[in-house]
């Protein structure tokens, strides 16, 4: 693309010549010619090679390459990215190793890669591609324009909305971990409901969705899960959620829309998080606990500011204790001086 076409994508101002041309985009201090950038500061574009630079608003700086100002320039940025690095394109195809039931139903422009196997009345949505060594079970519904990388299993009767990427080793759909003690043995509860997957949901390497005991485990709309994320059976999740890498959600647990979890996040079961909330890294949420909007830290979990004033106090018991050792020397002194008179 020129810089003009990209400026009239993305509706921006562009200041500077609009014919070079764009071939790829990169990081601001490894950019070369042909390579777009961005910058979110406007102080931070000294030393780039890039072509051109993508810009907030109130950049100014006297540069000798063009550059788009825009409001959001990383937004924009990730937008010219999807342009310039398309997903590889795989015309449509069966390939020779794979094995598809008879019955299963198969949308237009489908691929499907060596040695997958698609199980019976399955049906997979128009230009979905399943990669090699992907597992489709009996009677599951896969959208159009889905991508399941290598090694996915999705198990029988779930459900995958369109547009829904599932990375290397997912696995949807797998039993929940329930069981009732019966003396000296654990008696399997029954684990047989399903998951539905919505709309636009990215899921990472080798996560797990397991299918609800009796009835659902969802994955709201627009949804992101990053790699090594556990979720138990009977979990709803909303939309837009945002879930960082190894964080476990046990049964039953509800995160409402909109909610961001980050890292190594435990929450125990039949908890509720609530639309807007933001629970910080390698933070626990104790079973059947409601966490309201807001910024929340630490084990068990508690809102941000209660969390660093706890974290100052833990900070400062080094320097209490030298003074406290102070004091009673002193006291000590004080008393063999009282003594003595």
């Amino acid at each position: 693309m020129k810089t003009r076409e990209i400026a009239d994508f993305l509706s921006a101002e562009l200041v500077g010549e609009g014919t070079i041309e764009i071939e790829r985009v990169a990081a601001l201090s490894s950019a070369s010619a042909g390579a777009i950038a961005f910058i979110e500061k406007a102080d931070a574009a000294a030393g780039t090679n890039a072509s051109c630079l993508i810009v907030p608003l109130d950049f100014a700086d006297d540069v000798s390459l063009p550059y788009l100002r825009t409001k959001d320039p990383k937004l924009a940025f990730a937008l010219v990215a999807a342009i310039l690095h398309p997903p590889k394109d795989r015309p449509a195809q069966i390939h020779d190793s794979a094995v598809v039931s008879e019955s299963a139903i198969l949308g237009n422009e489908v691929f499907i890669g060596a040695f997958t196997c698609v199980g019976d009345n399955a049906t997979v949505g128009d230009a979905t591609h399943l990669r090699a060594g992907a597992k489709i079970g009996d009677n599951v519904k896969i959208g159009s324009n889905c991508v399941l990388h290598p090694n996915v299993f999705v198990e029988d009767g779930c459900t995958i909305g369109d547009n829904v990427i599932l990375h290397s080793g997912v696995v949807i759909g797998a039993d929940g971990f329930g069981y009732v003690r019966d003396r000296e043995r654990h008696i399997k509860f029954p684990q047989i409901g399903t998951v539905v997957i919505e709309d636009n949901v990215e899921i990472g390497a080798n996560s797990c969705v397991d299918r609800g005991a009796l009835g659902e485990t969802r994955i709201g709309e627009g949804t992101k899960i990053d790699n090594l994320v556990q979720i138990a059976h009977n979990v709803q999740i909303g939309k837009r959620v945002v879930i960082a890498a190894q964080t476990g959600i046990s049964g039953s647990t509800v995160l409402e829309d909109d909610c961001v979890i980050g890292g190594q996040v435990g929450i125990g079961d039949h908890a509720r998080v609530q639309s807007d909330a933001i629970i910080g890294s390698q933070a626990g949420v104790l079973p059947g606990k409601i966490v309201r909007p807001g910024i929340w830290w630490g084990t068990p979990v508690q809102p941000l500011d209660e969390y660093k004033r706890q974290n100052a106090m833990v900070k400062g018991l080094s320097r209490l204790r030298d003074e406290v050792k102070e004091l009673r020397t002193k006291l000590v002194e004080l008393q063999d001086h009282k003594s003595e008179e």
